[in-house]
């Protein structure tokens, strides 16, 4: 009898261990316990709907588990509009030139890191005013609502000049202060 129950549980548990959301850009992505995602392909076999992993292994679906859902969120105004979001625009660059950030108005982002270039994307998601700072997203692959799915945040301050920009994320990691100056 144990055996039994603890196979039922067990069952149970499997069946409901993981949720289903369609994300704004259309993707469907699987959300497990463990806090790790992954994009899958939604089927319709046999009146049973079936997740398809990218490694190959399937999944099927359970009617009381809720498949699809679109999270609706009140959006931030003026994070992006804001006066320090502006300046953040241009072309950062450490004293050594070894970090380099340049910031374009369409939302993309060159980054040299390391004798390295890459291209990615950024959002402003939070701006303080008082304090000079700001919240950016860098390379953010999809937005959940409030939830942002990939990227990387970082903190930065901008001085009163205008004129240097300080990587708080930079320092917290590597107990260093990396200041950019405008070029």
């Amino acid at each position: 009898m144990f055996k039994y129950l603890f196979t039922v549980f067990l069952f149970a548990s499997a069946l409901f261990a993981s949720e289903f959301v369609l994300l704004e850009s259309g993707r469907t992505i699987l959300l497990n316990d463990d806090g790790t995602y992954e994009e899958v392909t939604l089927i319709e076999k046999d009146g049973k709907q079936i997740a398809l992993k990218k490694d190959g292994t399937w999944m099927v679906v359970p009617k009381s588990v809720p498949v699809v859902e679109t999270v609706k969120h009140r959006e931030k105004k003026g994070a992006e509009t804001s006066k320090l979001a502006k300046l953040l625009v241009g072309r950062w660059e450490s004293r050594d030139g070894a970090t380099v950030y340049d910031f374009r108005a369409d939302g993309t982002v060159r980054i040299k890191r390391d004798n390295r270039w890459t291209t990615t994307t950024y959002r402003v998601d939070d701006v303080d005013e008082a304090k000079r700072t700001l919240i950016v997203n860098i390379g953010e692959g999809s937005r959940l609502g409030f939830l942002s799915i990939g990227g990387e945040h970082r903190r930065f301050r901008i001085e009163a000049d205008g004129r240097r920009l300080h990587d708080e994320t930079y320092k917290i990691r590597h107990y260093k202060d990396l200041v950019l100056i405008r070029r």
